[in-house]
């Protein structure tokens, strides 16, 4: 076989193994979806960077495998990779991936959840008890300051009876 069609099926080989790739990163992103609910504009952001990802990958892959220029059996390459696995794998991987993940994601959360319980419990506990406290703390303020006035009141009376007596004095 000459040089060229070795380069040629190297490429369409490469095509193929993208299209696999393709379809694998955003088979994730489907898993992803499943595990943790998104918003659809979340979702729509995701599929763009996703676009934007694939867009960049296939043009570096025709660059340096094929200096820039689309071949049709490069498209038929990458159609053929994702074709070849979603036939293979289908949506078993992900319904496979996601209950699993789901399901791990379910224990971590039990696991984590069970000690922020205690803790959120224990954390209200001692805010009502330092509410209660700060309570305490604000009537025996509010009645050592009712002191404080009476007894600026009586030195001020005091001060204005000396001041007036003197002054009926001299």
């Amino acid at each position: 076989m000459s040089l060229e069609i070795m380069n040629e099926i190297i490429f369409w080989i490469y095509c193929l193994l993208t299209g696999i790739a393709i379809t694998i990163v955003y088979d994730g992103l489907r898993v992803v979806r499943r595990v943790i609910k998104h918003p659809y504009m979340v979702i729509a952001l995701e599929d763009c960077l996703f676009w934007v990802f694939v867009s960049i990958l296939l043009f570096l892959l025709l660059y340096h495998m094929n200096n820039g220029t689309l071949r049709w059996f490069a498209v038929f390459g990458l159609f053929a990779g994702m074709l070849l696995y979603k036939k293979i794998f289908g949506d078993f991987l992900v319904i496979f991936m996601s209950t699993v993940l789901g399901r791990i994601l379910h224990l971590v959360v039990a696991v984590v959840e069970t000690p922020l319980k205690l803790v959120k419990a224990a954390f209200i506990k001692g805010f009502r008890a330092a509410e209660r406290a700060g309570c305490g703390l604000k009537n025996k303020l509010t009645g050592n300051i009712k002191e404080v006035k009476i007894v600026l009141c009586k030195r001020n009376n005091v001060k204005k009876r000396d001041q007036h007596e003197s002054d009926e004095t001299s």
